[in-house]
């Protein structure tokens, strides 16, 4: 019996986001028993027509419990920074644990996020 288990990693759109601010005060405060910050993204799971086409709109995906456990500068700019952690996000019709490797621009607050069962 194969007792590996295979990593399937998801790449998705994020198309909103919290300022930076809140991104460093929920890395600090990730393991805090009594300070919780709220990190909300918007992903996008799909979109109704092509991205770039007039009036495309998005399906928002549910993600939760979102903790970042890294925050690194990308570019040098200090507006777009590389994030992980875990969350938990249902892609396949239940909440699933993920962990997360997220590139974020903190002025345009888009990015893209990559999330991988554990």
């Amino acid at each position: 019996m194969d007792t590996k288990r295979t990593e399937t990693t998801r790449t998705y759109d994020i198309v909103a986001g919290p300022n930076k601010d809140i991104l460093f005060d929920a890395c600090k405060y990730a393991y805090n028993k009594t300070a919780k910050i709220a990190v909300d993204f918007t992903i996008a799971i799909g979109y109704t027509a092509p991205k770039d086409a007039p009036g495309c709109g998005f399906i928002p995906m549910t993600i939760t419990d979102i903790t970042i456990v890294g925050v690194e500068n990308e570019d040098g700019s200090g507006e777009s920074f590389n994030l992980h952690g875990h969350c938990r996000a249902n892609l396949e019709g239940n909440l699933a644990c993920y962990q997360f490797y997220a590139y974020y621009d903190s002025k345009s607050r888009k990015g893209y996020i990559d999330l991988t069962e554990f």
